[in-house]
């Protein structure tokens, strides 16, 4: 930055030098010329009147000037005198354009530029009483000979402006990148500083702040999550052990022999039963882990939540009818775009836990409703309740309401993880409103698109 900060007040210093420079020698030239220009004029009305009143002998006995010439033209255009040259070698005059512009108008002035000299003529002409004509003439260089004449001088006057810029550019450079170097970037102070500096101190404490708070967040979201993990580590362990326990034990009886020959196949049934709960257990678990992960990435399709539901309801109508529960259907035939696969698993856990958890002679009522954008399913039981403490939680893995009936009601306590989830998957919205001893509503709410 200290580069960058320099480079810029040196090109800076630099264009303000040349342009003053410049603008010096324009001001300087015009004002000398126009000097110039008006002296001549004076010289010529002077001379014009001497030669009015003394003739040729004013002119001969004038001392020669270095910086003007001086010429006298009869009214034909011939070379009267010449203060230079020999008048007999010079040609006719009629013709040049102050001489005829004061045969016309008593007065002429013209001006020449000879670009091989770099040098500007500038000609005063008075015409006399007699028609003769006084021209007084002056050499001028032009803007490129003088700054050529003043090579040296302006080289050196450069070198002093390079010189005095590098140091003003390294000093004002310093000044400005030393306080920022020097700032203090775990807890800057604001009182150490330039008062331009002052915004970016505090934004620093601010951004300090806020990284601050956010580390806090992290580690407390990291802690919460290590929590989770060892909770659902040692839940997974627990639920697998279970099955794996009885599946154990009853291979060991039939492998001894012990088991009488008419309660083999009662085992074995036993052994088939807690294999098929692994193997459910095992499936939520990949299914759960897949949702949270994102990993499913097949194409959407649509969706007639109302037929997905009639489809889930005539699977589950023999484990409704174990237990005497009506179901019932009732919406309209709602259509969105989602994953048939996890949209079925929604539907089906949310009406086998609405059973589950119901009582004996109960009712689940399943219904799809719509309205611009959104279709809404919602599952509503006769069952136990959720007390209003524990509402936040029945999403978690592995959590169970009535932990005393869990092993009754059986399956994995993943159901609602699963649902949580793949209302996520699908950007949906998801309500829950329970009275114990009255029952459970679960409402989840899908975009259409």
């Amino acid at each position: 930055m200290k580069a960058k900060i320099f480079k810029h007040i040196f090109m800076v210093a630099m264009a303000v030098f040349v342009a003053c420079f410049a603008l010096t020698m324009c001001s300087l030239y015009s004002y000398f010329s126009a000097e110039r220009d008006s002296g001549m004029k004076e010289e010529a009305t002077y001379v014009a009147a001497a030669v009015e009143e003394n003739g040729i002998e004013f002119l001969n006995h004038r001392k020669t000037s270095s910086t003007t010439r001086i010429t006298w033209i009869d009214s034909d255009g011939t070379v009267l005198y010449d203060s230079i040259a020999d008048p007999g070698t010079m040609e006719n005059h009629k013709d040049r354009e102050e001489v005829k512009a004061a045969m016309s108008q008593g007065i002429g002035e013209s001006s020449r530029y000879s670009n091989t000299l770099s040098e500007k003529t500038t000609n005063y002409a008075i015409r006399l009483d007699d028609g003769t004509i006084i021209r007084v003439s002056g050499t001028q260089y032009t803007a490129v000979t003088l700054i050529i004449g003043m090579f040296y001088a302006m080289v050196a006057v450069l070198l002093l402006a390079i010189l005095l810029s590098v140091l003003l550019a390294s000093r004002v450079s310093k000044s400005v990148t030393e306080p920022i170097n020097e700032i203090d970037l775990e807890a800057p102070d604001d009182r150490d500083v330039y008062p331009e500096l002052q915004p970016l101190v505090r934004r620093i404490n601010g951004q300090n702040r806020q990284i601050q708070r956010q580390m806090e967040e992290l580690k407390l979201e990291h802690a919460k999550q290590d929590a989770i993990r060892r909770e659902f580590t040692a839940n997974v362990s627990h639920e697998l052990k279970t099955p794996l326990t009885s599946i154990s034990g009853y291979a060991e009886i039939i492998r001894e022999g012990v088991a009488k020959p008419e309660d083999i196949k009662r085992f074995s049934g036993k052994i088939f039963d807690e294999a098929q709960r692994l193997i459910t257990l095992v499936g939520d678990i990949m299914r759960l882990t897949q949702l949270e992960e994102r990993a499913l990435q097949p194409q959407k399709t649509k969706i007639d939540l109302y037929e997905t539901c009639e489809g889930v309801l005539s699977h589950l109508e023999h484990a409704a009818r174990k237990r005497n529960i009506r179901f019932a259907l009732q919406g309209t035939h709602g259509v969105l775009m989602g994953l048939e696969q996890i949209i079925d698993e929604i539907v089906y856990n949310l009406c086998d836990n609405a059973i589950k958890y119901n009582k004996e002679d109960g009712t689940v009522t399943v219904s799809v409703s719509e309205d611009p954008g959104w279709v809404t399913l919602k599952v509503a039981d006769s069952g136990i309740g959720i007390p209003s403490g524990e509402l936040d939680r029945i999403f978690e893995r592995f959590y169970r309401v009535d932990k005393s009936h869990s092993k009754e009601v059986g399956g994995t306590g993943l159901g609602l993880s699963i649902v949580k989830h793949g209302a996520a998957y699908h950007n949906a919205k998801i309500n829950v409103e329970s009275e114990v001893g009255k029952g459970t509503i679960i409402s989840i709410c899908f975009p259409k698109g």
